[in-house]
């Protein structure tokens, strides 16, 4: 037993040593190294977006200046765009307002905003002034980003009303994220990045051993050789888009043979749908109103997906915007910027506000009753 016993202990001491020789050989060697890295967003080089180690990027509080695209953009110390956000008073409505680039606003200003005009024509229609619209909409983000925002977040600021406003960023390639990805990032959806960053063995590995890093790294440009294919298929068919190219997103991409066009999305079809659940779910639990906005782009078409089917089936107040960004009495793409695909001008926020402020009415989402059991809290 005692030679038995020693020669484990030899064993085990050599085993260190070999993998304490392999650890200084690859970090002399600068092994372990990201091999791919994915450009900035355009409001990450403007300043507008900052690291996130829970939401992978988020609003730069208290940036107050221009944005890339001429606007002036001011975001408050809580992170969310326009004026300062207070606490809750006793009978205030408030409603939180999730999404993506086009409820952060680009393009239009702070006031332009349709959670802006949504908080003054519901002030008017409703006949109180303690209505109040938090836009914590972020560029770039998906269905995932903004669930997980209001779990950690959002549930702090007390909504009694959520707007979800998501769908294309869910269906874009994997290396569309802010420039801290790179090829470990890039062959995961975001739920799977999300995870993978919350495994703390892992994470202490990444951080402290360039051995480790090396292999994790080469695996993935395995797994991104899988992706080096010309049969490509439009996912953007799924939402009524056409395949809308997107110019390059990785550095060094042909390095590795990655086809960025044949990527995975950053949602899959049954994430998404995972996503739409656990929305419901929470906002239940919290007895907090929800309505899911299916979005319009420029060049979408009136279609049924996967949002349209959960909110059918799941009987959650739906409000879909292609009927006020695509009106008859207008030219096709009038109420869209003119420099890009997927945003609203300011007469596109408008309306889209004015139809938000119908269909919240209509439903009662902000009826005298709520407003006067709110006041008596």
């Amino acid at each position: 037993m005692r030679r038995i016993a020693l020669l484990i202990v030899r064993s085990v001491v050599l085993a260190f040593i070999i993998l304490v020789s392999l650890e200084f050989l690859f970090r002399l060697a600068g092994l372990g190294q990201p091999l791919l890295q994915t450009f900035p967003l355009a409001e990450e080089q403007a300043g507008i977006l900052q690291f996130d180690s829970k939401l992978f990027w988020s609003l730069h509080p208290g940036f107050k200046g221009i944005s890339y695209d001429g606007t002036f953009v001011t975001i408050n110390q809580l992170g969310h765009r326009g004026a300062e956000t207070r606490e809750k008073e006793t009978g205030e409505f408030r409603i939180l307002s999730l999404g993506e680039s086009s409820t952060f606003g680009v393009r239009v200003s702070d006031a332009e905003t349709y959670s802006a005009r949504l908080e003054d024509l519901l002030r008017r229609k409703a006949g109180s002034s303690r209505i109040t619209i938090i836009n914590a909409g972020v560029p770039a983000y998906s269905s995932f980003q903004s669930l997980k925002f209001l779990e950690l977040r959002g549930l702090q600021l007390r909504p009694d009303l959520v707007l979800f406003y998501h769908e294309v960023n869910d269906y874009l390639p994997s290396s569309v994220r802010d420039s801290t990805q790179d090829e470990l990032g890039i062959t995961r959806t975001d739920k799977q990045l999300y995870e993978s960053r919350a495994r703390q063995a892992s994470s202490f590995l990444m951080a402290h051993s360039a051995f480790f890093r090396f292999l994790v790294r080469s695996d993935a440009v395995r797994r991104i050789q899988r992706f080096n294919t010309n049969d490509v298929q439009n996912t953007l068919a799924q939402i009524g888009l056409p395949a809308i190219g997107l110019g390059p997103r990785v550095r060094d991409a042909k390095r590795v043979g990655l086809n960025e066009a044949a990527l995975g999305r950053r949602v899959s079809d049954d994430e998404r749908r995972e996503n739409l659940c656990e929305l419901a779910s929470l906002c239940r639990q919290e007895g907090i109103g929800l309505i899911v906005i299916h979005p319009s782009y420029r060049d979408s078409v009136s279609h049924e997906c996967v949002l349209t089917h959960f909110c059918r089936e799941q009987n959650v107040a739906m409000f879909d915007a292609f009927p006020f960004l695509h009106p008859l009495d207008l030219e096709p793409g009038s109420l869209f910027n003119d420099r890009d695909y997927w945003h609203p001008n300011a007469e596109g926020h408008r309306r889209l506000a004015e139809g938000l402020a119908a269909f919240i009415i209509e439903r009662g989402f902000i009826s005298k009753e709520r407003r006067a059991a709110e006041a008596k809290e």
